[in-house]
């Protein structure tokens, strides 16, 4: 007998990746929204015909994908979707080569040009007082021999406030993406910035760029701000991170 709510019995080899998307096909045929609720583990324990165990597994993917959110003593709930919780989920998961690296920093390199240009347009005074205060939060830190895993955490946002008023939310996640694969460079000691006053040098010049308004300024600025990790990239191609 077929159970009733778009579910299905499973007798799949793979029962906790069959129990994933059925739970994900229940969401869809159910049609359910932010705040309602999923069925208790022992409900579709039952309905699907696996273990318990299987279905948690499922719930433990589905709340890390922030598909769910699992409220304590109350059961598990559809949560507003966001980008953050499942890029969050992907950097802290992937263990990639330096070969990769180099791939992503292509990949921020190019959205960085696209988005900087439409950024540029309409910066106010505020925006760069506010980016000069970064920059300068970052000068401090520096000379006060901060670490450099905080260091990057500043510089993360004073790179998502330049998109601050494009109002991109995958953006700005995705930004911070890549700053957690530098961050995992800091911390077991490959990459440390070579030169911090090339560094805040080329901060400056990229608020004096977009200050012109000139995009044509755009992809050579970008070349010589990555140019550093771009290097390093190439010297250690052969590495696992």
């Amino acid at each position: 007998m077929t159970p009733s709510n778009g579910m299905h019995r499973i007798t799949h080899d793979k029962i906790s990746e069959s129990a994933l998307q059925s739970i994900k096909l229940y969401i869809l045929d159910n049609s359910l929204k932010a705040g309602d609720a999923l069925p208790s583990e022992s409900e579709l324990s039952e309905t699907l015909g696996i273990s318990r165990a299987s279905i948690r597994e499922a719930f433990r993917s589905l709340e890390a994908l922030g598909i769910i959110v699992t409220a304590q003593g109350k059961g598990r709930f559809i949560r507003d979707f966001n980008y953050s919780a499942m890029l969050e989920n992907l950097s802290y998961n992937l263990k990639i080569h330096v070969t990769d690296f180099r791939q992503i920093i292509d990949v921020r390199m190019a959205l960085e040009e696209s988005f900087l240009k439409m950024a540029m347009r309409i910066l106010t005074e505020e925006d760069f007082s506010e980016l000069e205060r970064l920059l300068v939060q970052m000068q401090r830190m520096i000379e006060a021999q901060q670490g450099e895993d905080e260091l990057v955490r500043i510089h993360t946002q004073f790179h998502q406030r330049l998109y601050a008023k494009l109002h991109n939310e995958l953006l700005e996640s995705l930004i911070g993406v890549f700053a957690t694969f530098q961050r995992f460079l800091t911390v077991i000691k490959q990459y440390k910035t070579s030169n911090f006053t090339e560094f805040l040098a080329l901060h400056r010049s990229l608020i004096e760029m977009l200050r012109s308004r000139d995009e044509s300024r755009v992809h050579a600025c970008l070349q010589e701000h990555f140019k550093d990790v771009i290097t390093w990239s190439t010297e250690h191609r052969d590495h696992m991170i």
